[in-house]
């Protein structure tokens, strides 16, 4: 979800200045080379920034407020109740709230902040989906960072693990099952999104593990679950893996912070950088690919010690990502967002996503095959996740707790 962060670095502000649109540039009061802000111990979170959302006029679209959770941590997703007229929104430190078109109307699902941990920034409860037959079982998958020791050394694992709605509404804190736990060397780069694909079958993304400059080489280890894009099915209470008796569909991730499936089952994945890019990879749900992360940062060579390369990494074993932008302008780490085949017409048929610290949001979108990106605006906030509403509209999750509606400036 994040970059990290050198220990010199000081506080960070927003600037949005005023042209034919809006852009938002991050200032620092301490200077860093090629966009390079990592470290390996003392991370220092940015500090929290909201501002106002102005988008480009071309496309026809107000910002308004949906819902502000000041009293509460960031939310970072949504979902829509298979059943019921309610919005389901999951919050880093635990919580699941409901919503069912009142905005005084936020019921409390579940609160599971005593069994996951939020020692770091990138931790807390980070996936949910329901499952394919919700309408028989009342089950739900949730993804989480275990609870542990904020002192000394990492010991907070990722869990995969069901549970069960029960007939009042209310999670069911006795029903959570564990179905699988994925060791984390260190606090960072838990990835932990889930998302269903049908068929009883799903995806789970998962960091590389960690720290800086994947010190264990995770990425490339095409054997490790660290750095990767599972995918299984959940059925009778179990899971099994769907393609070639292997879990892994995908290998060579950094930090996969949100991923969708579109109209065609092409596979988005936002993965966040480190260095110099941050980059959107389109790929397939049948087929196992390398995506370079150590050996690569989008299309260059990574080199830890070095600085930005401008020159193409070649490499017939990993497959390109379908676009990348740099840590200029204010940005450092991308947000990733929805194949729009729903929402305002204006920013459908292409890929949504956002940066975390500028809060810029584009499109990527397609003509001929040539893939382009176009500068939907700026949020005004620091973007950890992108949603759906109950009527088609595009929410924004900001790191504050805001939640911006982006609809038809005519609604």
């Amino acid at each position: 979800m994040s970059p990290e962060f050198k220990p010199s670095l000081k506080v960070a502000r927003v600037i949005v200045l005023s042209k034919p649109f809006f852009l938002a540039l991050i200032v620092v009061t301490s200077s860093f080379s090629a966009g390079c802000i990592f470290q390996d111990d003392g991370f220092e979170w940015p500090e929290l920034v909201e501002g106002s959302c102005e988008l480009n006029e071309e496309y026809n679209l107000k910002c308004t407020k949906f819902l502000d959770s000041d009293e509460f941590d960031p939310a970072i997703a949504s979902y829509i109740h298979p059943d019921l007229d309610e919005l389901w929104i999951i919050y880093l430190s635990g919580f699941i709230r409901a919503w069912d078109d009142s905005l005084q109307d936020l019921r409390v699902v579940a609160n599971l902040s005593d069994i996951i941990s939020t020692c770091h920034t990138e931790q807390g409860l980070l996936g949910f989906a329901f499952t394919d037959d919700f309408n028989n079982s009342n089950t739900i998958l949730i993804s989480y960072v275990e609870e542990g020791s904020c002192e000394g050394p990492n010991e907070s694992d990722l869990v995969l693990a069901s549970a069960i709605i029960d007939e009042s509404g209310f999670l069911d804190k006795s029903s959570i099952s564990v179905l699988w736990e994925i060791e984390q060397p260190y606090r960072n780069h838990n990835g932990g999104s889930l998302q269903s694909v049908g068929n009883n079958q799903y995806l789970w993304g998962v960091g590389d593990g960690g720290d800086a400059n994947d010190p264990h080489d995770n990425g490339q280890d095409n054997t490790s679950y660290l750095g990767t894009m599972l995918f299984f099915s959940f059925e009778g209470g179990e899971i099994n893996p769907v393609l070639d008796e292997s879990y892994i569909l995908h290998f060579g991730l950094r930090n996969p912070w949100k991923f969708d499936l579109d109209n065609q089952d092409r596979l988005w994945i936002a993965d966040v950088g480190q260095k110099c890019w941050e980059e959107i990879n389109m790929v397939s749900i049948t087929e196992q690919s390398n995506l370079g992360w150590s050996e690569r940062e989008g299309f260059y060579s990574f080199d830890s010690s070095g600085g930005c390369y401008d020159e193409a990494n070649n490499n017939d074993e990993m497959v390109d990502p379908i676009h990348s932008y740099s840590h200029e302008n204010g940005n450092c780490s991308v947000t990733g967002g929805f194949w729009m085949d729903w929402g305002p017409e204006s920013i459908r048929d292409g890929y949504l996503y956002g940066d975390f610290c500028s809060g810029s949001i584009w499109l990527l979108t397609s003509e001929e095959g040539i893939w382009s990106d176009q500068l939907i605006g700026v949020s005004g906030s620091m973007i950890v996740g992108f949603g759906q509403d109950l009527y088609g509209d595009l929410l924004i999750f900001s790191w504050g707790g805001k939640i911006t509606k982006v609809s038809t400036e005519s609604n």
